[in-house]
């Protein structure tokens, strides 16, 4: 059987799995299925250039990286780094509708002109910081909520750690001091842009210790011979990227590893 609800659906499937053999969900033997929840924390900035960018144009995710800040610098004051992203400025709509939110475009007299100044005079750059595994940070099953089946919801617990409000802190100081350097006339930021942040991950965790882990290095569960997980639940780091291609990677070498041992697949 193959599991790929994400960093959230998979440990609700699993604690809601439960039995005379698994009381406590099935395959959570280390106790550990749900537990060192990981998102992606992100902080921004945004600088207002006087000549025009032709921002707006092109795919969103049309982007420059930089990982000047990636690996750890303990001067810093913070482990592990983070992601920087600078990407285009928003469409018309987009820019009209932050504006309004921000009071820098007000609605009524003196729209147009200040419309006219930021639209497409905009470059943005997004700080994707890596979270640590932490046990505290969990999905449960909700004591009562349920969903139309009856089935209970997933309860997410998680709070920042310090060392990511110091990391978010420290990459919007360096988007700012960037977008300034590039001539930014005017420098906006904020953040962090959630209470908890992007991607779902670490909830059941890989490795070799049935104790430490719920699934062994290429993805099967240490309780149950026949399940495999794969999603962004088995990472044990949280990295500063956007998971998807890493997740792409490992479902291809644990599809790939069950095809090599087929012949004692369950021995």
């Amino acid at each position: 059987m193959i599991v790929a609800c994400n960093g959230v659906g998979t440990p609700r499937l699993l604690l809601n799995s439960v039995s005379a053999r698994f009381p406590n969900g099935i395959a959570n033997s280390s106790g550990l299925i749900g537990k060192n929840l990981m998102f992606h924390p992100e902080t921004w900035a945004q600088g207002y250039f006087a000549e025009r960018l032709d921002s707006h144009k092109g795919p969103a995710a049309c982007c420059i990286l930089s990982k000047q800040f990636y690996e750890t610098d303990t001067a810093r004051g913070f482990v592990r780094g983070y992601n920087m992203q600078v990407s285009r400025g928003a469409g018309p709509l987009g820019t009209a509708m932050a504006g309004l939110m921000t009071g820098t475009i007000p609605w009524g007299p003196g729209h147009h002109e200040a419309f006219a100044q930021r639209f497409d005079h905009v470059a943005s750059i997004g700080v994707l910081c890596e979270d640590l595994p932490e046990e505290h940070n969990t999905v449960t099953l909700d004591p009562e909520l349920k969903d139309a089946d009856g089935i209970p919801a997933p309860k997410i617990t998680y709070r920042y750690s310090d060392n990511s409000l110091r990391m978010l802190a420290h990459g919007q100081a360096r988007a700012e001091e960037a977008l300034r350097a590039a001539g930014a006339v005017e420098v906006m930021s904020s953040g962090p842009s959630r209470q908890s942040g992007w991607h779902l991950l670490g909830t059941a965790r890989m490795g070799n210790d049935p104790a430490t882990s719920v699934v062994d290095p290429w993805g099967r569960s240490h309780d149950v011979k026949n399940l495999f997980i794969v999603d962004g639940s088995i990472f044990v780091t949280g990295g500063a990227v956007n998971p998807a291609s890493t997740i792409q990677a490992l479902a291809l070498y644990i599809a790939d590893s069950i095809k090599k041992n087929l012949a004692n697949l369950f021995d």
